[in-house]
């Protein structure tokens, strides 16, 4: 009998409730496993917590000590395995770059975009 690969751990940060509740929905049925943080504090415990998170996918502007483009950069130099995917309502990024090796999906385009995206990211068949 193969092996199960567990799934992929994913943190999700997103201030708006509703959002977050359906972008996890959308990735839980992707078959990702899904932690869920409102702010950049929240996120950066979950992070640090575990060493079995294997992506971030985290909004560009959000409450907490630093906003989404910091956290994503700061996660992408802390651990550089981690797949990292920036979301934002605007068609851009908007207050920063996109840090190297993280990618971009507008809001509008989750449900087509993020699950290849990430799959892509983490060399997962889609």
């Amino acid at each position: 009998m193969p092996s199960q690969n567990p799934s992929p751990v994913i943190v999700l940060v997103d201030e708006e409730p509703t959002i977050r509740q359906a972008t996890a929905r959308h990735l839980r049925e992707a078959s990702y496993e899904v932690v869920e943080a409102a702010d950049s504090d929240e996120a950066l415990k979950h992070l640090e917590s575990s060493s079995a998170i294997h992506g971030l996918v985290t909004d560009a502007h959000l409450p907490g000590r630093v906003d989404g483009h910091e956290l994503a950069g700061l996660a992408r130099r802390r651990w550089p395995d981690l797949a990292v995917v920036m979301m934002s309502g605007h068609s851009d990024a908007t207050s920063g770059p996109v840090p190297t090796g993280a990618e971009f999906v507008a809001k509008p385009y989750l449900t087509t975009h993020l699950v290849p995206t990430l799959n892509r990211l983490l060399g997962r068949g889609s």
